[in-house]
């Protein structure tokens, strides 16, 4: 089966497309609640730059790039860098998701929200941001809402990164998830913020006959790693907010129940110098427990793209079965992870490719 991809170029600001170049060597990934990266290049050999207006198109910093599989789009961000080898005459590209744009955008004025949906606060955030001269790279923005009502300060004189803003709010212990999704609408890229609460994606069900299960061997994974990294695990977080000195609030959490199952105490400290409100910043510290509490188990699997599940048909945090029987697990691995990220190589000269990042529920 064949499958065609597209390299569409466009100005940022006025999303305009101005150039298709016949990039090689890609990779791509999607990752949940961050920005995932795109490389590339083009070999300038014998080709015609200036047809394909490749300059121009291709400034970092300027320009996007929006990648097109089969009539679909499957992953879209800036291009950040750009490198030129004069001994192969080769092009080369870096890009970033759209969620990127915001790590380089700062509040610069003091903003105060009291008893407001912790969604809300974030699309007031994403729109001012957007409402300057030159600010605005056409992210639609929603009305989502998700119940969570919290009080929160940002100072103007902190230069604090749109993208951290948002990321603090999400990782709370009543967070949410964030992408910025991607479709056409008339020919046309749209750029969507999609917040969910309290979370993207489809949650399995053994009930549901078009849950996504992958299994070892001889089935639809061709091969897995299974890495497990206990120096990132804690079981004590302490928090510090704002203030100075001996003023400064601050929330400590500790899991009871691992301590008391004879764990030994591993703690770590997080700070958000700018959280003015108590019960945010335990929420904070809860969540970060949580996230660091059990050695993350962060497997990779790679999947053929034209076998079911066919790629297209799952998304970043969708549930999957994995089931797993060999000799690192003899009497077989059957429970559910989430999909936190995927890489795809377009296979220019072998190939399709898919690797699929999942965390184990918990």
């Amino acid at each position: 089966m064949t499958t065609t991809y597209r390299y569409l170029f466009a100005d940022l600001l006025t999303n305009a497309i101005i150039g298709e170049i016949p990039l090689t060597g890609v990779s791509f990934t999607q990752q949940l609640n961050s920005a995932g990266t795109l490389t590339g290049h083009l070999q300038l050999a014998g080709l015609d730059s200036e047809a394909f207006n490749v300059d121009t198109s291709t400034t970092p910093g300027r320009n996007a790039i929006y990648v097109d599989r089969d009539g679909t789009l499957v992953w879209g961000g800036i291009i950040w860098g750009r490198e030129y080898n004069s001994s192969d005459q080769t092009l080369s590209f870096t890009a970033r998701e759209f969620e990127s744009y915001l790590e380089h955008r700062r509040i610069t004025a003091t903003t105060s929200f009291s008893s407001i949906d912790q969604l809300s606060i974030v699309q007031s955030l994403v729109s001012t941001m957007q409402g300057i001269t030159n600010g605005d790279i056409g992210i639609l923005i929603g009305v989502e809402t998700s119940g969570v009502l919290v009080d929160r300060t940002f100072y103007g004189y902190e230069f604090k990164t749109v993208y951290s803003a948002l990321q603090d709010l999400s990782r709370s212990d009543d967070g949410f998830d964030f992408n910025i999704n991607l479709s056409y609408s008339g020919g046309t890229p749209i750029k969507t913020l999609a917040l969910s609460y309290p979370r993207s994606g489809v949650i399995y069900s053994a009930t549901d006959s078009e849950a996504l299960v992958f299994e070892f061997p001889s089935s639809n994974i061709i091969e897995y790693v299974y890495p497990e990294d206990g120096s990132l695990v804690a079981n004590t977080v302490y928090a510090s907010g704002a203030g100075s000195n001996e003023g400064k609030i601050s929330s400590t959490q500790s899991s009871a129940t691992q301590l008391a199952a004879g764990y030994p105490v591993l703690e770590t400290q997080v700070s958000y110098s700018d959280i003015t409100d108590q019960t945010l910043l335990n929420n904070l510290a809860l969540g970060q427990l949580t996230a660091v509490l059990n050695p993350p188990v962060t497997m990779r699997i790679v999947v053929p793209p034209f076998q079911e599940p066919l790629f297209g048909t799952y998304d970043i945090g969708d549930d999957a079965r994995i089931r797993i029987l060999d000799d690192r697990f003899p009497t077989q691995l059957d429970t559910t992870f989430r999909i936190v990220a995927f890489s795809v190589t377009p296979g220019e000269d072998g190939p399709e490719r898919v690797t699929i990042t999942l965390t184990e529920e918990t």
